[in-house]
């Protein structure tokens, strides 16, 4: 079956859609429902992206070499690692386009701890203060402390 809108291409993608009174059927190829905005590019990962960008090897890359591990930027784009800490610094002119991409800037700032594992730890030390505090029967400390787990959201606290 041939798509519906460019009449030349073979129809791999059917789009159906039901309105009230009426259902409107689509057969297009893949160009023309991109066109349409019915079909999205699917984002490549990031090891995607190494891999891609990586597989363009050439002759000079053998002969850019780190100088601390002898790893050769050939050596980096087949494998996909870094042989130590210094081969960033040695392969940064080769490779800065490639971090551009992969980080969305120009510099790997790394992972940022997630803002609940900290809550979670405040939670737990109020609720230890809380405990030493009722059995010191220090109950105005123990009132201020419950206060302070309610505006954490704790919500077992009475």
């Amino acid at each position: 079956m041939l798509c519906d809108d460019c009449k030349k291409k073979p129809a791999t993608v059917d789009f159906k859609e039901v309105l009230p009174g009426k259902v409107i059927v689509l057969h297009l190829c893949e160009d023309c429902a991109h066109k349409r905005g019915l079909m999205m590019d699917r984002k490549m990962s990031p090891f995607e992206l190494l891999q891609k960008l990586l597989a363009k090897r050439s002759a000079k890359d053998e002969q850019v070499i780190c100088q601390s591990c002898y790893l050769s930027l050939a050596e980096f784009k087949r494998q996909g690692r870094f042989g130590c800490s210094h081969c960033i610094e040695q392969f940064r002119p080769h490779i800065e386009n490639l971090i551009k991409q992969i980080h969305r800037s120009n510099k790997h700032v790394g992972r940022r701890p997630k803002q609940g594992v900290r809550k979670s730890f405040n939670v737990f030390k109020l609720r230890e203060e809380l405990r030493c505090a009722l059995e010191k029967e220090a109950y105005e400390e123990a009132a201020h402390i419950r206060d302070r787990l309610k505006d954490f959201g704790a919500d077992d606290v009475e």
